[in-house]
């Protein structure tokens, strides 16, 4: 497999291609090069760019033509992809735009503007695939996470059939862990977990999986491993963690694991999710004989009792319910780090997300919604600029008022955010809520143009929201209102961009939480070190 690379240039110009490969590799970027799209496609597709500068207009396969491939191929759709052309009119770049190209840069090529639209991409690129990270690990043990555990099991599974092979499922359950938890607390129960997954890394060969299950479960996906084969790899992690788990806190006490394995090559395998429950069954067994062993399916029959009682049923079914609540909340709290670190790229965005989330917060609690809905709601709030990484500077700081193309880039704020969440789908609903942001009541909004009740009601809180906060925040083009008259502003378009009910819900917050309000924008404008003193 070809080394991933930084850039990659597809340029059929011989000067501009030496011009844009000198300017980017003197910068300290790692570049590849094509001279046409055809060959740049192919190319593309072994080096895995994080973005692609290319030529508008090239024979064989042209510029829009290549961005489309990109966005279709799922492993390279976060391709920050950057159009090169002489074309200046607006009609052109439009076109670029609605092509799915990121940005754009003119030529003949400016040095500062092509290295500055670079590290808007590589920043993208950076913040997407941190994203990604987050979304199929662990948080606590750093291990992969169930979702991607299915995702491996599912592979692996097809490809054995398909090619033939060996692949063995290990699933792992701690001993009588409750009384751990219940004896020396849920941070030594956590530490047990990480050393756990330490242990499971020492021992696993370098191309198995390990992933935590959930709970003191964990698996490990097996690749070309025979039954005897995932029996040793079983017997050496039961040992290890017999002998040599050390965690200051749990003061001596023993801690053992049981093991149960299948493999593709039983008969009663013919789906992954077969292959699961059969190594789960074959678990079972080692914890009802005894524990602190290791039980092949080969061990098990078909007529033996496997199955737990309707009160283990719910039991754990409550188990997963808060490991669910658990997780998402990791995840935002992630995604939210994120955000925050938006802070270097625009003083604003880190406190307006924080703000935004408060408002959206104590609306929908005015209007009455559920509690989930409100969590939702707030995450929402939190995470609706996390787009922001894919705008342009000279755009997001701009003190001036925006051309019809800047407003363009703006208007794929929302797009570019659910682009960034997409693939966590943990936060499924807040996603549905961050795409419908910008939709306005009376159907003029983007991007889907819905009007009324077809709004999700979280985007018609958080509209508001951040409609409120940042006309309380002075910024680079205007000086800040007063709450009385952002207000004003709100009422004055209740009905055609706001839902007027949860205006009047905001206006209700101001008039009875006032002090609260003006606090909390009084703390933005010192945080920014803005003159702001109008509240």
């Amino acid at each position: 497999m070809t080394d991933p690379c930084d850039i990659f240039i597809v340029e059929d110009d011989a000067s501009d291609l030496r011009l844009m490969s000198r300017i980017l590799t003197d910068a300290g970027y790692r570049c590849v090069t094509a001279s046409d799209g055809r060959r740049g496609w192919e190319k593309i597709k072994q080096h895995k760019p994080k973005v692609v500068v290319s030529d508008w207009c090239m024979p064989g396969m042209d510029g829009l033509e290549l961005c489309e491939k990109l966005r279709s191929t799922p492993e390279l759709a976060q391709t920050f992809f950057l159009m090169a052309t002489s074309k200046t009119d607006a009609d052109a770049r439009r076109q670029a735009l609605e092509s799915f190209a990121d940005d754009y840069v003119y030529k003949p090529i400016d040095r500062s503007f092509l290295l500055a639209r670079v590290r808007v991409g590589i920043r993208m690129w950076d913040a997407t695939e941190q994203l990604r990270e987050a979304a199929i690990t662990d948080g606590l043990t750093g291990l992969y996470n169930h979702d991607y555990l299915n995702t491996v099991v599912d592979r692996e599974v097809n490809r054995a059939r398909r090619y033939g092979g060996n692949l063995a499922f290990i699933m792992l359950d701690l001993d009588f862990f409750k009384a751990v938890n219940d004896t020396y607390g849920h941070l030594a129960g956590n530490a047990t977990l990480v050393e756990i997954a330490r242990i499971l890394n020492q021992n696993v060969r370098e191309f198995d999986t390990a992933a935590r299950f959930g709970g003191e479960e964990f698996a490990i996906v097996a690749p070309e491993a025979t039954l005897e084969d995932a029996v040793a790899i079983s017997q050496r992690i039961r040992l290890a963690i017999a002998d040599t788990l050390q965690v200051p806190d749990l003061h001596g006490h023993h801690v053992t694991a049981s093991l149960g394995i299948a493999t593709v090559g039983d008969t009663r395998v013919r789906t992954p999710a077969d292959l699961i429950d059969l190594a789960d069954r074959a678990l079972y067994v080692a914890k009802r004989d005894g524990r602190n062993r290791v039980v092949t399916a080969n061990d098990i029959t078909d007529d033996q009792p496997t199955s737990v009682g309707t009160e283990e049923v719910e039991t754990l079914r409550k188990r997963v319910a808060v490991m669910y609540v658990q997780a998402k909340e990791v995840y935002v709290q992630s995604v939210s780090s994120l955000v925050q670190a938006l802070e270097e790229k625009d003083p604003f965005t880190a406190k307006h997300s924080l703000n935004v989330a408060h408002y959206s917060e104590k609306l929908a609690r005015e209007l009455g919604l559920s509690e989930s809905l409100v969590t939702t709601i707030r995450n929402a709030g939190l995470l609706h600029d996390v787009g922001k990484v894919g705008i342009p500077d000279r755009v997001l700081m701009k003190p001036t008022g925006l051309t019809d193309v800047e407003i363009m880039v703006m208007q794929q704020l929302p797009i570019i955010s659910v682009r960034i969440l997409d693939h966590l789908r943990i936060l499924e609903s807040e996603i549905h809520i961050i795409r419908h942001q910008r939709e306005y009541i009376d159907g003029t909004g983007f991007p889907s143009g819905l009007k009324g009740e077809q709004i999700p009601i979280g985007s018609r809180i958080v509209l508001v929201a951040n409609a409120f906060d940042a006309m309380t925040t002075d910024r680079v083009y205007r000086p800040c209102r007063t709450v009385d008259e952002a207000l004003v502003e709100l009422k004055a378009v209740a009905g055609t961009q706001f839902d007027p009910r949860i205006v009047d819900a905001m206006v209700k917050i101001a008039s009875e939480d006032g002090d609260s309000v003006r606090e909390r924008i009084r703390s933005t404008a010192e945080a920014l070190r803005m003159p702001c003193l109008t509240y």
